[in-house]
């Protein structure tokens, strides 16, 4: 498993004025002298946020078609098993992503996708996923970039995607890095 930690710090500042004007005090009359301010500051500091991978995104075992493009979809809800399209054959099945978030607990946190990133098989031959979806254990299908870590001080999030074939695509083994951003709301 790999894990990543981002820190993020929250700071709350509240400043109160303690000037009182008095007739008699000439720096204080018309506002001409700078006032005295008396005032307080704190911070509040929150666990960092760590990311732990589950299950690594899969889109199993495909035979490509020699002269049309294809696609592959992992949903991450429901059924999470790869499905392909019409033009592909899927000979195994992948799996969706699965992640663990620890932090405060009760708190939010946003997930941002990475767009779409490109799997390479290291001899140059490559393919692009995108269209993620997910977040959020359960069963819904629907991107929710946004959760609340519960009392624990953790929140799971799943995500699916979509991989995108080529014509006569070169055989090999393709992967690629899947970076998600996850910070404090």
């Amino acid at each position: 498993m790999r894990t990543r930690t981002l820190s993020v710090i929250c700071i709350a500042a509240t400043l109160s004025a303690a000037a009182i004007a008095q007739d008699d005090d000439p720096n204080l009359a018309g506002g001409s002298a700078d006032p005295e301010f008396e005032g307080n500051a704190g911070a509040i500091v929150l666990n960092g946020l760590t990311i732990t991978t589950r299950q690594d995104l899969d889109f199993g075992v495909i035979a490509p078609s020699i002269t049309e493009f294809g696609t592959v979809f992992v949903e991450r809800g429901g059924n999470n098993r790869s499905v392909c399209g019409s033009t592909l054959v899927c000979l195994e099945p992948g799996n969706r992503a699965r992640f663990t978030v620890s932090g405060d607990p009760l708190r939010f946190v946003l997930y941002e996708d990475p767009g779409s990133i490109t799997v390479s098989d290291g001899s140059g031959n490559t393919m692009v996923v995108d269209s993620f979806s997910g977040a959020g254990s359960g069963n819904d299908t629907s991107w929710r970039g946004r959760q609340r870590i519960r009392a624990n001080g953790i929140v799971r999030f799943n995500v699916g995607a979509t991989l995108h074939v080529k014509p006569n695509q070169p055989p090999g083994i393709y992967t690629g890095a899947l970076n998600f951003s996850v910070e404090y709301e």
